[in-house]
């Protein structure tokens, strides 16, 4: 088993050089997570394909730099808003497809709009997101996130039933801490929709360090998902501030490929 790691790790690095600082460190599985929209044209997307291809790398996910902005422009009431920012997404899954990855990670709105919106609105715009990364051969994948809707595990499993097959999770170690949740209750009762995982490792008084830092049971995550015979991808995303990141990731990849 192999893990992957977020070019986010690097940030505010630039997103080719944080790219560039994942894969020297020998990881063949990444994350890329744009920062600006002009990253997303297509000629520094190749730009960041080749360079993943010269280290023998696969790209398996994106992540838009736009997250902030979804609960006002993409699940929000105002239609003309929804029209013009949803070509932002359409760049995303195209940048995605150019790279060979086929998961884009959405956190989608907050868990409290200043308008009270139905879980039914919500679902039929994260539908329209599916439905335009069809197109590209990419799955738009909702991940769960603290103060945004999705911290909720009865909001998710709702939205599972609506959406049904298109329904893809990405599964967020830390992000199911902060939300009061133990991970593995979440893991296990979302492991058949998981289809990408954010590691990082944990204390008590600590909810996001290197893996191998903490006292999260990796081992038992890895059991879980392989007794379902998951086929996604598992990518260290921590945070830079505080941390020597890339000798912190050498030291992850290290404890986690040896569990």
């Amino acid at each position: 088993m192999t893990v992957g790691a977020s070019s986010a790790c690097f940030f505010p690095l630039e997103t080719e050089k944080a790219l560039d600082g994942v894969l020297r460190l020998g990881f063949d599985k990444a994350e890329v997570f744009f920062n600006t929209s002009s990253e997303l044209e297509e000629p520094f997307v190749k730009e960041l394909k080749r360079n993943a291809d010269s280290h023998g790398a696969r790209i398996l996910s994106v992540h838009p730099f736009s997250s902030s902005l979804e609960s006002n422009c993409i699940f929000a009431e105002y239609k003309r808003r929804f029209d013009d920012f949803i070509g932002l997404y359409q760049k995303h899954f195209h940048a995605a497809a150019v790279l060979g990855a086929d998961v884009v990670v959405i956190h989608g709105s907050v868990a409290k709009q200043k308008r009270d919106l139905s879980d039914e609105f919500y679902f039929d715009r994260f539908q329209k997101l599916i439905d335009l990364g069809k197109r590209e051969g990419v799955r738009v994948c909702q991940e769960n996130v603290v103060r945004f809707r999705s911290e909720n595990v009865d909001f998710l499993k709702k939205m599972r039933s609506a959406l049904g097959d298109d329904f893809n999770m990405v599964f967020d170690v830390k992000q199911a801490i902060r939300s009061g949740y133990d991970p593995f209750y979440v893991l296990n009762e979302f492991k058949n929709d998981i289809v990408h995982i954010h590691l990082s490792d944990n204390t008590p008084e600590v909810d996001c360090m290197p893996p191998g830092r903490g006292t999260f049971d990796f081992r038992r995550l890895f059991d879980v998902m392989d007794s379902i015979d998951y086929k996604g991808g598992y990518v260290i995303e921590i945070y830079s501030k505080g941390y020597n990141v890339a000798e912190e990731l050498k030291l992850s990849k290290k404890y986690l490929e040896n569990l």
